[in-house]
């Protein structure tokens, strides 16, 4: 846990946060609108849908425009979230008016990534934007309890997501369609990591599905995997302390992330320690907006993330590293940040072909190079 707030701090930020509140609100009505979408591609390609679809999206943009000039949405922490969805937003508009679904859903993808990740970045003791979200929320407009605990995930009702993506996981097991069990499983994760730092409900939690006869042995793997990883944390006290100080940020980047660069990242080995990373840095970040680590730990989220989003987690590390970059040019991690950036664009951008990269993103690339040779 997080150490405790003054009184004054937390009005003050709770003062903070509402400046977007109804903006947010508005975002989270169309976003709603569009989840069950989300999971049903060709759904999202019906003409008789695309009226509907077409107006949640301009209600989004339009929503997210208005938020824009909250103090909070400009720090280092969130700019970059906000960036991307208002960039993403309108380009998933204009690629669904010129009949371009494919895309434009890519593209929603990204935003629900961005919503879920930005807003678990905060620490729990701090409210949402999405302050009213909780009535919002009409079971007959979700009625896939995975997609639900999406839509409570993003507004932060962490137990209320929990017991959606459970009610997701049993709905497998007795339709015995195992396929994609392992989406609500990582949604579990993620909230007991990188939210609430509770490795010990984690393990009695996995270590009971463990148990479970139905559960297949790939899954039962992975939570063996999960558990493992978990005990290491059990009693590391920057769980209960958070962190404190630059120089105990700086402790902690050596002790537990500096090890991870050379560690095989894609056998779920490490899921705990790359979210729980994230979540403490996180934190330590939104609480220290103006430390002389900014560019670094811009980096290290950067890093982490990158890798959690390939392992369907939610995350935006090339937003970090590109603002790494544009922000601290002069830092000497700003050349680190740029070739993770450039290697993540090449990896994803990678196939039987080669490698081929959008030219519009070849072109921030030498954007971003450019900024490193001016300094």
């Amino acid at each position: 846990m997080m150490k405790k707030l003054s009184w004054l701090s937390f009005f003050l930020m709770t003062a903070v946060l509402a400046g977007p509140v109804l903006q947010m609100n508005k975002a989270f009505e169309a976003l709603v609108d569009l989840i069950p979408y989300l999971h049903d591609e060709p759904a999202f390609r019906l003409k008789e849908n695309k009226a509907q679809i077409e107006k949640s999206i301009k209600d989004l943009d339009r929503a997210f425009t208005e938020a824009g000039h909250s103090s909070i949405l400009k720090e280092d922490l969130f700019a970059p979230s906000y960036e991307v969805i208002r960039e993403t937003v309108g380009q998933s508009l204009k690629a669904f008016q010129e009949g371009q679904t494919d895309y434009a859903h890519w593209r929603l993808h990204e935003i629900t990534n961005q919503c879920m990740d930005c807003h678990t970045r905060l620490p729990p003791s701090y409210v949402s934007s999405f302050q009213n979200g909780e009535l919002s929320i009409d079971p007959s407009r979700l009625k896939d309890p995975f997609d639900m605990g999406v839509a409570q995930l993003i507004v932060r009702r962490y137990v209320d997501a929990k017991g959606s993506f459970i009610r997701s996981i049993q709905d497998r097991l007795i339709k015995n369609d195992q396929r994609d069990i392992m989406l609500p499983f990582k949604q579990i994760l993620l909230i007991g990591t990188k939210v609430q730092k509770d490795p010990e409900n984690l393990t009695a939690f996995f270590t009971d599905y463990r148990k479970n006869e139905k559960l297949n042995p790939a899954m039962k793997e992975r939570l063996s995997v999960w558990i493992k990883d978990l005990e290491s944390w059990k009693k590391d006290p920057v769980l209960k302390n958070g962190l404190r100080t630059d120089r105990e940020a700086e402790f902690f980047i050596h002790q537990r992330m500096r090890p991870l660069l050379k560690a095989e990242l894609f056998d779920g080995k490490h899921d705990v320690d790359l979210l729980l990373g994230s979540g403490i840095l996180s934190n330590y970040f939104f609480e220290n907006p103006s430390s002389k680590l900014a560019a670094r730990l811009s980096f290290w989220l950067g890093w982490t993330e990158i890798y959690l989003k390939r392992e369907s987690f939610f995350g935006s590390g090339d937003l970090f590293l590109k603002q790494c970059v544009r922000r601290y040019p002069k830092d000497p991690v700003a050349r680190q940040c740029f070739a993770t950036y450039k290697e993540n664009l090449e990896f994803e951008f990678s196939g039987s072909g080669g490698i081929d990269i959008p030219a519009e993103l070849k072109n921030e690339l030498k954007a971003l190079e450019g900024l490193l040779q001016k300094k």
